[in-house]
């Protein structure tokens, strides 16, 4: 299964990386099923079905027939011949046209804050003492 992943892989022209992220799996994951490290899980398999819908499971898990399954499916068949597109498009209405906002945007807002002053100085010394100095 191990050459058949390397495969497909190389069918999608994807990097190990890219496909282990392709099908929501940790790239450590991957690098050590095509080491030979792990056996494909049955989540593995679930998710590469699910995301490559095309591939033939078949092919996938036992090796028997082709890479990707055939075009020609009789139930593919019957899901064209009913098809919600067969019927002429309905045009969408026109998006209503945008309304002139009438608010007046100001373009410098500036803080409003009361102004400041000094109120008191303090001063240290290096005998640990300290004067404090108050607006008269």
């Amino acid at each position: 299964m191990i050459e058949r992943i390397k495969k497909l892989i190389l069918a999608e022209d994807l990097t190990p990386a890219s496909f282990a992220d392709t099908i929501g799996i940790q790239r450590s994951s991957i690098s050590h099923i095509l080491n030979g490290r792990n056996n494909p899980s049955l989540d593995f398999v679930m998710k590469t079905l699910q995301q490559f819908p095309t591939v033939n499971p078949d092919w996938l898990i036992l090796g028997k027939g082709e890479v990707y399954r055939s075009t020609e499916n009789p139930v593919n068949k019957v899901v064209k011949e009913r098809t919600i597109f067969d019927a002429p498009p309905v045009e969408a209405p026109e998006p209503p046209q945008e309304k002139k906002s009438e608010h007046i945007i100001i373009q410098d807002v500036k803080d409003v804050k009361p102004e400041r002053f000094v109120d008191k100085v303090f001063i240290f010394y290096s005998d640990h003492t300290w004067d404090e100095f108050k607006k008269a």
